[in-house]
């Protein structure tokens, strides 16, 4: 048996989680949210942790979490770190000489990356303050490292597991029960499922495009957001664009009804509206993410998605050129979602395969 050592959240309990509640994880893993029952009590030698030391900003471990990860790292003979940060980055590249194999949701195409001291411990935070001289208050130094270990960060999967529609009451609910110890009886309660769109078509979609934005706290992070909508604001077209804040259950009748969906990267690269505009049969845009691998991988340019600049520059073109061209948005926007049906039935196959080279080793 293997000891999952994880953080209830609603991303770790209604997401990233999935693969370990499968058919094939439910008898393997013995869950706690303690550290301590694991340093005292636990009789096994495998440690997985889930979503540990996941923070929005971009900090290091303090000293009472590498202390606490040099106990475990004397406790287990083998510790598997899935780190919860959204972003493709630097984070956690400091648990590097205490963990056997760290996993992210995303990571760099180009391992460089990891041996640059990126601004905000991620690239396009970095890019921004290189670009626009955006700043952070307070800042974060970027992490480095070795050649060697630029090459350890490895891909997991991304939020694209799990519940969709997200529904924020139940799952809230959830995740009290699963913090209580009642995490397969939480699920249930924030349990969603989709279905297929009423029609990939224009013919029933009034809005053109979807860009209801929400900022974020971190001004390295939210600029790409503030750039966008600033751009919208700027363009003649700006009556076509769908923005500002409404409640959850009319944004997703919103999605329902979009032809193309507008999702810059949030805390990270990957977000949860680019699955709900590909399950609401919607074209979606992006900016550029051909930095990054991940999986699902639903990030196959003019294929799944429409990629952006990271700038915005070509957002006006191509509002144009797609709301001109229906075959073309349908044909993205469907071939996304069943790209993305596809990419998740291999969820056990993945997973099994990870176990095995887990335990060989």
């Amino acid at each position: 048996m293997i000891t999952l050592l994880v953080k209830y959240e609603r991303i770790s309990l209604f997401h990233t989680m999935e693969p370990f509640f499968s058919a094939g994880g439910k008898k393997l893993f013995r869950l706690t949210q303690s550290p301590e029952w694991c340093l005292r009590r636990d009789k096994n030698r495998i440690l997985f942790m889930e979503r540990f030391f996941q923070y929005r900003e971009p900090r290091d471990l303090s000293a009472g979490e590498m202390d606490l990860m040099k106990r475990l790292r004397n406790k287990y003979g083998t510790i598997i770190f899935f780190c919860g940060q959204p972003e493709a980055g630097t984070n956690r590249l400091d648990l590097l000489p205490l963990v056997d194999r760290l996993f992210y949701k995303s990571v760099f195409t180009d391992r460089a990356n990891y041996r640059r001291k990126l601004y905000g411990k991620n690239l396009f935070a970095d890019y921004y303050h290189s670009r626009y001289g955006v700043r952070d208050n307070p800042e974060y130094p970027g992490g480095e490292c070795s050649p060697e270990d630029a090459e350890r960060p490895e891909l997991s999967w991304n939020i694209g597991m799990g519940a969709y529609p997200r529904f924020h009451w139940p799952q809230r609910a959830g995740t009290v029960l699963a913090r209580w110890g009642f995490p397969r009886l939480g699920r249930t309660l924030g349990k969603a499922s989709f279905s297929r769109p009423r029609d990939f078509s224009a013919d029933r979609r009034g809005i053109a495009v979807h860009a209801r934005i929400d900022p974020v706290s971190c001004p390295s992070i939210a600029f790409q957001r503030k750039l966008f909508l600033d751009r919208i604001a700027g363009l003649k077209q700006s009556p076509l664009f769908l923005t500002g804040m409404v409640s959850q259950f009319r944004y997703y009748r919103e999605l329902e009804n979009s032809k193309i969906i507008l999702s810059p990267f949030g805390w990270g690269e990957v977000c949860f509206r680019d699955f709900e505009a590909i399950l609401a049969g919607a074209l979606l845009f992006k900016p550029d993410m051909t930095h990054v691998k991940t999986w699902p991988d639903i990030y196959l340019p003019y294929e799944t998605y429409v990629p952006l600049d990271w700038d915005g520059g070509d957002l006006e073109e191509k509002v144009q050129r797609y709301l001109e061209d229906e075959k073309e948005r349908k044909r993205i926007a469907e071939n996304a979602y069943h790209v993305y049906l596809r990419e998740r039935t291999k969820v056990p196959e993945r997973f099994n395969a990870l176990l095995g080279d887990i335990m060989e080793r």
